[in-house]
């Protein structure tokens, strides 16, 4: 097999120049037209705050006895890379560009698309580093001179291979993804790349799957295989003008030993393929966000979990749901049946709060505020109990006559979406210091003696003066560690740099400057840590008060290291200027360093309880969707979960009231994915099997020696 170089100061040496010039006058010709950032959903519009004046600046005070700032400590302090002058999104949208050697090799791969002068084309770049966080190579990992961007990579266990994906213009053909792999285990150096395999689109435009990324997982085949997928999104417009984003899957086992050649990943005959979600096209059905993710506890099931918006609004007809989405698949990937298409409701928010804060609508005060989702740069990873997590930004708005939403720009915290297989739930992350008594949800406000008070916090790194523009982004990351039921996300936090934009006193140094925050969890998601600070310009073993740290990326595996430290592996973009040039022309063309670090972080343990008695305060109940429309939806769950085992010795039940305080139903519960968890299920009807009225319900869960009760709104 043919090896190239990458080092890229001498791959241009290495092309003779007639080559060189061809595919640099492409370049020029072709490598701006299409630009292949996608464009704002469009479903959400930010909007100013209501009564900012009673804002709490502090989120120090936002805490609501969530588990303390957790204990960590630089393992590999930040160390720069390369400069590149593409300051936007240096690693994949949706996936996780950076892996560690498992079986074969102690060392990790990164990768990422960069731009080293201002002039030069956009190319996708690989790094190697050693078992101590050490570079030992680095480069591009082609020859061609030809636009590249977004890749993703995985390891084949056995032979520490790195097996890569990103997409290039073709000067000819267009848009296509690429598959290529480094021969590590030939003599056990990184470096020797293969030629790659390029797959052109459906005909010119048409069809141009781009954004791709590698999951390696479990085969049909057995444990002598494992099966490799590339995963990719439609960049080709429908007849509504805006980007499918349907999503193509490629799929091939591969044999699993050492000095197993990956040769075969090359032809294109060898890959399987199926497409998911090409009918949502013919709506304007656009599932943004689609995450792929593999169960590591369940062989054969993988998958796609996002957000679907409807940018032309209902067409009629409409193949599924506006909003959160799960698909799965239980043989592998082979087929994906509607009938394990989960979605979270009819509407295109996730649930309900009180309008304590008094904000204000187009049309005066509102009587509620709607809770959803913005930002589509995110993650998911499965648990130890198999429930699927899905980081995103928070949003508090509402919903026009017009059909249009907005969102108060001052609250937008992290949170996650678990699937547990039954039912949606939704945790802030970490907890807010407020609680909503309509949903139970913890919110970033409370009543503090006569006065409401509401805190700044914003999960992404907005830029100076883009509060109601598109100059910012959204790029939330989690990780896990499926035998210790760790997690942890990880996002660039803009709160300080709003704060300052506020005018709040003590801020003005972050005016440009987000700070990389993480939090972890110790109990598989159910409480959350305040966050490590990791880039605060004031930490004291580093200085940060010159980096501007941008687009956080993470090793998506949380390494045991004993006695309950955590090994995390992170790059992230040091941008010279606040913005993004790239993007937006928002900031100068300046450039930014490409830079990784690594940390060990001590996860909270859960602490043991005493099985014989069960703390109220400590159990967790909501219900979804809430509120809820059994006409359309049909029915509304009810979960609850608690530190420790809950049905498996203890009896519980739930009962449903009116607001009268009468009895209107007793629903049995059933047993969660774990038996720390349960759930009920009530479709709108009494004991007699008649439909209840529009109004208020109270649901309340006995367990044993205690109840707790929470509401919900019926309406029909």
């Amino acid at each position: 097999m043919l090896k190239q170089s990458v080092n890229p100061d001498l791959s241009g040496k290495k092309i003779a120049g007639l080559i060189i010039l061809s595919l640099m006058c492409f370049s020029f010709a072709f490598g701006d037209i299409i630009n292949d950032i996608p464009e704002s959903n469009g479903a959400s519009i930010p909007c100013e705050n209501h009564n900012i004046a009673n804002i709490v600046p502090a989120i120090d005070h936002l805490s609501r006895d969530n588990t303390p700032v957790p204990e960590y400590e630089f393992i590999k302090l930040p160390t720069s890379i390369m400069t590149s002058y593409y300051d936007y999104m240096p690693g994949s949208y949706e996936g996780f560009p950076l892996q560690m050697q498992t079986e074969w090799g102690d060392g990790y791969y990164l990768t990422f698309f960069g731009q080293p002068s201002t002039t030069s084309t956009r190319r996708q770049y690989w790094a190697y580093l050693d078992s101590t966080f050490d570079l030992v190579d680095w480069g591009t990992i082609t020859t061609n001179e030809i636009r590249q961007g977004y890749g993703g990579i995985g390891i084949h266990p056995a032979t520490g291979d790195c097996i890569a994906s990103w997409h290039e213009q073709d000067p000819v053909l267009g848009y296509g993804t690429t598959i290529s792999y480094d021969d590590f285990d030939l003599i056990e150096i990184p470096g020797f790349w293969s030629f790659y395999l390029f797959i052109p689109p459906e005909g010119f435009e048409v069809n141009e799957y781009i954004w791709p990324y590698i999951n390696i997982g479990p085969s049909p085949l057995g444990d002598g295989y494992v099966r490799v997928y590339q995963s990719a999104k439609n960049y080709s417009h429908n007849t509504f003008g805006h980007p499918c984003e349907d999503q193509r899957i490629m799929y091939m086992d591969v044999e699993n030993y050492n000095g197993a050649s990956l040769l075969g990943l090359l032809d294109i005959a060898n890959w399987d393929t199926v497409t998911v979600m090409t009918d949502w096209r013919d709506y304007d059905c656009r599932p943004q966000s689609q995450t792929f993710a593999i169960d590591p506890t369940t062989p054969g099931k993988i998958a796609i979990i996002g957000y679907n918006s409807w940018l032309s609004g209902d067409v009629g007809d409409m193949p599924v749901d506006e909003g959160l989405y799960v698909w799965e698949s239980y043989d592998y990937g082979e087929t994906w049946d509607y009938a394990n298409l989960h979605t979270d409701g009819p509407t295109n928010y996730f649930y309900i709060v009180e309008n304590i804060p008094g904000f204000e609508g187009d049309a005066g005060l509102l009587d509620s505020v709607e809770v959803n989702s913005y930002g589509w740069h995110c993650t998911s990873n499965y648990d130890s109990n198999g429930d699927l997590h899905w980081c995103y930004l928070q949003t508090y708005g509402y919903t026009d006559a017009n059909g249009d939403g907005h969102h108060y720009v001052n609250y937008l915290p992290m949170a996650e979406a678990v699937w547990d297989g039954n039912c949606f739930t939704f945790h802030e992350v970490p907890e807010l210091p407020g609680i909503d008594p309509l949903s139970g949800h913890s919110v970033p406000w409370e009543i503090v003696g006569d006065d409401t008070l509401t805190y700044t916090t914003i999960g992404w790194s907005i830029y100076p003066g883009a509060s109601n523009s598109l100059f910012h982004e959204a790029c939330q990351r989690n990780a896990t560690n499926v035998e210790n039921g760790w997690l942890l996300q990880i996002w660039a936090d803009g709160t300080y740099a709003q704060l300052a934009e506020d005018g709040v006193p003590g801020y003005e140094d972050y005016l440009e400057h987000p700070i990389i925050f993480i939090s972890v969890s110790g109990d598989n998601g159910d409480t959350w840590s305040e966050p490590i600070e990791l880039t605060d310009i004031y930490y004291p073993d580093f200085d940060f008060s010159e980096q501007i740290t941008v687009y956080p990326n993470v090793y998506d595996k949380i390494v045991d290291l004993g006695d309950n430290w955590g090994q995390v592996f992170i790059y992230y973009y040091d941008d010279n200027s606040f913005g993004s040039y790239a993007r937006d022309t928002q900031g100068l063309n300046n450039g930014g360093q490409i830079t990784y670090c690594s940390i060990k972080v001590k996860f909270p343990y859960p602490g043991a309880v005493d099985p014989g008695h069960i703390n109220i305060n400590n159990l967790s109940l909501t219900n979804y969707p809430n509120p809820f429309n059994p006409d359309k939806i049909g029915t509304t769950c009810i979960s609850f979960s608690s530190p420790i085992p809950i049905l498996s010795n203890h009896n519980s039940t739930i009962k449903i009231y009116n607001t009268k305080g009468q009895l209107v139903r007793t629903l049995e519960t059933s047993a969660g994915s774990t038996p720390s968890k349960g759930f009920a299920i009530w479709d709108g009807k009494d004991s007699y099997n008649n439909d209840v009225a529009n109004g208020i319900y109270f649901y309340k869960l006995q367990i044993n020696n205690g109840s707790i009760t929470k509401k919900m709104l019926l309406i029909r």
